[in-house]
Order: structure tokens, then C-alpha cells, then sequence
């Protein structure tokens, strides 16, 4: 193929694929809750702002936050996920990339009056029934893979 067929079609390329991908700046109030220690069940509710881009395509998920609790403490998460779909329509092959604050985190899901880690599967239940625990039973947490014991958390519904 020529040069100059090639560069006609990498940008057509490219604006077809970011053509299919949406990226959305968002912003506003929530209730974060700190997670000293799990074990200890011992925990700091603070109402805090969130700014940050939420967006996607078909296969693969971006969320890049920052919040600002009432103290001024500030917190900074990232899931950068890339997954399949399979036949029946379920997510496969999901490879996550977290971080909090920088460094190498992973993304849990801890039920608020037990401290107990929700299982995938779960959570995948929770979602299919569309249980109200969702909204405030259960908290989507950021926890550093050095130090499982604590996590930052904010509701699974943001305000």
C-alpha cells in the first residue's frame, strides 16, 4: 500500500474508533466514607466533592476521580478496565487496572454494617435483581493492594 493511502486511512481508522468511544466530564456531591481498618470495622463518613471523566466503548471502561472531603483530605481513584462480551451477553475476560492515590489499588465492594467483602458473583446477582441494597446497603471500595485493611469508599450511586 502506498504512503499516501495510509495516511487517509489511519485518521479514518481513528475517527471511527473515537467516533464509538464517549468520555464525559463529571462533578459533584457525595458522602465518602473512609475505611481505617476493616478488621477493626472502624470507618469516617464525610460529606465530599468528586471531579472527574467516567466513559467508555464497547470494549473497555475508564473512571478517573478526585474528591475533596470536608477536611480536606483528598483522595484519587482510577479503573481503567478492559473486558469482552460473551454469548450470552455477560462481561468476560474484565482486566482492571486500579489505582488509589497513585499507587496500585483494586476495586472491592464492601457491605456497610458487616465490613465483608460482596463477591462478584454477588454483586452480579444484586444488579440482576435490582436490589435496593445497591443504593445504600453496599459501597464500591478502593483499597491498596499493600494495605488490604483499610479502603476508601464512596456509594455504588453517586449523588
Amino acid at each position: 500500500m502506498k504512503l499516501a493511502s495510509l495516511l487517509v486511512l489511519i485518521p479514518l481508522s481513528l475517527m471511527s474508533v473515537s467516533a464509538m468511544a464517549n468520555v464525559s466530564e463529571v462533578k459533584g456531591k457525595t458522602q465518602c466514607t473512609v475505611i481505617d481498618s476493616i478488621s477493626k470495622k472502624k470507618m469516617t463518613k464525610s460529606a465530599c466533592t468528586y471531579t472527574g471523566a467516567i466513559g467508555g466503548a464497547s470494549t473497555y471502561g475508564i473512571e478517573n476521580m478526585d474528591y475533596k472531603l470536608k477536611n480536606g483530605k483528598k483522595y484519587s481513584t482510577v479503573n481503567d478496565a478492559t473486558f469482552d462480551f460473551g454469548d450470552d451477553g455477560r462481561v468476560k475476560n474484565l482486566v482492571e487496572q486500579v489505582s488509589l492515590n497513585g499507587k496500585p489499588g483494586e476495586l472491592v465492594h464492601i457491605r456497610m454494617k458487616t465490613f465483608k467483602v460482596v463477591s462478584e458473583t454477588a454483586m452480579d446477582n444484586l444488579r440482576e435483581a435490582q436490589s435496593a441494597e445497591l443504593d445504600n446497603g453496599i459501597l464500591k471500595c478502593f483499597r491498596a493492594i499493600k494495605n488490604k485493611d483499610t479502603a476508601f469508599c464512596t456509594p455504588i450511586v453517586m449523588d
